[in-house]
């Protein structure tokens, strides 16, 4: 008798062991992170607005409150922003990323309810968009202003086209001479007509 109860007793035991041991395994071997977007180690160079996990079970439904997905940067800043969603087996979050490094902090939830923490790093190096070079607008030739040509103008010794230096007329020295051979002239008819009033005296 006393070796059936044993025999029972020891059964028991190894069942509840089982059960206590299949209660706990689903949770630490099936539930598990399996992929990441991005991923551990990785290096983006691609705009990046979410950040997205994947596990091999879909969360706990009803306990949006216990799934966490923080993304850090180097001074332990979040960035991400609004709550966790859930699309079947994958949970994410916006994020505002500036390049550099970044470490993602997540708590998944299993559908037993047991939970699962976890992290990893990530860089972020997306292109900077840069301004354009403009091409500085092609200024149209202008012609050069016509300088205008010297020209000969009359000087205040002599008149331009060879025209005479003084207006036409008499001389001032023709003048002269005129006004001296009257003179002389007049002269002459005074001699004459006192010599023959001398003679007709005389006579």
């Amino acid at each position: 008798m006393r070796t059936g109860r044993t025999t029972a007793a020891s059964l028991a035991i190894v069942i509840g062991g089982l059960f206590a041991i299949l209660g706990v395994q689903p949770a630490s071997a099936h539930s598990a992170l399996t992929s990441s977007t991005p991923a551990d180690g990785a290096v983006v160079t691609e705009p990046l607005d979410r950040v997205d996990l994947t596990f091999s079970e879909a969360p706990l439904a009803g306990l949006d409150a216990g799934l966490r997905i923080q993304v850090t940067d180097a001074d332990g800043t979040d960035v991400s922003t609004g709550d966790v969603t859930v699309s079947g087996m994958t949970m994410g979050k916006a994020v505002e990323l500036e390049n550099g490094a970044y470490t993602v902090l997540w708590r998944y939830v299993s559908p037993d309810g047991h939970p699962i923490d976890g992290s990893y790093g990530f860089e972020y190096r997306a292109a900077v968009a840069t301004p354009s070079a403009t091409t500085p607008p092609t200024s149209v030739p202008t012609s050069d202003p016509v300088t205008p040509t010297p020209t000969s103008t009359a000087t205040a010794t002599g008149a331009s086209d060879g025209a005479p230096d003084s207006a036409p007329g008499i001389a001032p020295g023709v003048w002269v001479a005129l006004g001296a051979g009257t003179v002389l002239a007049a002269g002459a008819v005074v001699v004459l007509v006192l010599r023959r009033s001398g003679g007709r005296g005389r006579a």
